[in-house]
């Protein structure tokens, strides 16, 4: 226990500490700024975090493991952190606009290419993104990505359920009551995902690493909905439309992630030039549980 509560000292220190010196900058696309912060130096890597509803800050701590050697820039996605529209609609929320915010970042850095990673749902945009602007990518990393569609989404909450204790299962119940929902929405969302993070583990201690610093806020399931909606609309499927990306793709997928082998085996065929790479004893949030692999894969890859 004593050891487990140092790590996560380590965790918060190091996170608070990579917070504190990278200032947000913006870009304004369609009327509405968008921010973002830039850690580490040399080659540009855009981070694109999960969700879709999470705040950037989610993803300090992966950005403190590898901008040892990287540009890391991370953006506040519409819709979260500081880039919030006046109004929550399809003209302001969507993964085309969201694409293009990419897009500006990366001419207002005056990058011709950069390197991009995506984990989980932030895969299958940065999937998206290396698609309608393959010209933009240099290589792409996938970190437990959701795939090519939206296929997984189908299983992904059931086999994290299906990893969750009596006990977990009971807490999250309680933080789903529509009362406590309606009562206090952002409290009783950070307590039901807290209730759920073990599901995501391979190593369930190294879950509370995740848990613990997750606060209301993080999570902004507005914004997820119409991401939702508009990509079921626009019917955003990457096989169906075929790979228009040719580059690099490195596919680094835990052997115990909830969304199975299986999803990773599809993205490998899908993209001709890539490199899949499972990780051991590892669940979702591959960068928790084995830090030192990610990152040497990672470094190895890019090199």
């Amino acid at each position: 226990m004593i050891k487990h509560s140092i790590k996560l000292l380590f965790l918060l220190i190091a996170v608070l500490t990579i917070s504190s010196y990278a200032q947000h900058r913006k870009v304004s696309n369609n009327g509405l700024d968008i921010y973002y912060r830039i850690f580490g130096e040399g080659k540009p890597l855009l981070i694109i975090g999960g969700g879709p509803g999470d705040v950037s800050d989610r993803y300090l701590s992966l950005c403190k493991l590898i901008s040892d050697n990287y540009c890391c820039i991370l953006a506040d996605q519409r819709g979260t952190g500081l880039s919030i529209p006046p109004v929550f609609d399809s003209t302001t929320i969507s993964v085309s606009l969201t694409l293009d915010d990419f897009e500006l970042i990366r001419e207002n850095l005056g990058y011709e290419k950069w390197n991009v990673l995506g984990f989980s749902y932030g895969g299958y945009l940065a999937s998206i993104y290396a698609n309608n602007f393959p010209s933009s990518v240099n290589s792409l990393v996938l970190l437990g990505s959701s795939g090519l569609n939206t296929d997984t989404f189908t299983y992904f909450r059931d086999n994290i359920i299906s990893r969750m204790s009596p006990e977990d299962i009971e807490r999250m119940n309680y933080w789903s009551d529509s009362t406590r929902l309606a009562n206090d929405p952002e409290h009783a969302i950070t307590e039901r995902i807290r209730s759920m993070m073990p599901g995501y583990f391979y190593d369930r201690k190294k879950s509370y690493l995740v848990s613990q610093i997750i606060k209301p806020g993080d999570f902004n399931f507005e914004m997820g909905r119409l991401i939702w909606n508009d990509i079921i609309k626009h019917n955003l499927d990457l096989v169906e439309l075929g790979a228009n990306y040719s580059g690099r793709v490195l596919i680094l997928h835990g052997r115990q992630d909830p969304l199975g082998t299986s999803i990773a085996e599809i993205i490998s065929r899908y993209y001709i030039n890539s490199k899949l790479v499972y990780i051991e004893k590892c669940g979702h949030y591959s960068w928790i549980e084995q830090p030192e692999f990610v990152k040497s894969q990672i470094n190895q890859f890019l090199k």
